[in-house]
């Protein structure tokens, strides 16, 4: 089974989510008592604790550089537990930004969604996170192109390669350029 990755849309306090774990029965698996840097090259920066539960795990991740505090879910319990989750703090599904996407919002808005969905979409290709990602690549805003890249950058879709080719040869902004060129180095090869 897959996981499930939902974003907090408000910051939660570990205190506060450490609470909660401990009323649902959740074991700490991570030998501190707060969250540690993150071992995933791709969470550079980023804070995680790691619980067990009956039917699974909960990986809380505070992520410093897209800003982005969310919880993956593994094992069979992980959809439940992850609406079970939504019931108690303010969160937000791939599908929640895709729709706020879709939707009129503004450009700070549209930034944080495509942050967070870089961060919690499927981590296997899929056609319309691939299109929402795209779009923000070719938006006027400096900082949406920046907050695209930077999903990409998280998902690392060989996919991404052309469009990502495109910034880093023309970007009107050289920092988007530059950090176009990095990620696309890193991008696995089709």
């Amino acid at each position: 089974m897959a996981d499930v990755r939902v974003a907090f849309t408000t910051e939660v306090s570990f205190v506060e989510l450490a609470e909660y774990a401990h009323g649902q029965g959740w074991r700490p698996e991570t030998r501190s008592g707060y969250p540690i840097p993150a071992t995933d090259s791709l969470e550079a920066d980023a804070y995680a604790f790691v619980w067990r539960f009956d039917n699974g795990t909960a990986r809380f991740v505070d992520d410093q550089v897209t800003e982005v505090q969310f919880i993956e879910f593994g094992g069979m319990g992980g959809r439940a537990a992850a609406d079970t989750l939504s019931e108690s703090f303010s969160t937000a599904t791939y599908i929640d930004c895709l729709n706020w996407l879709d939707g009129s919002i503004s450009d700070d808005e549209r930034e944080k969604a495509l942050e967070m969905l870089g961060v919690i979409a499927p981590r296997e290709y899929e056609s319309s996170v691939y299109q929402h990602i795209s779009g923000g690549l070719v938006s006027n805003s400096v900082t949406i192109r920046a907050a695209a890249i930077s999903a990409i950058l998280q998902l690392s879709w060989a996919e991404f390669r052309s469009p990502l080719r495109r910034i880093a040869e023309a970007d009107a902004d050289l920092n988007n350029r530059a950090y176009a060129s990095n990620v696309l180095h890193a991008l696995p090869r089709a």
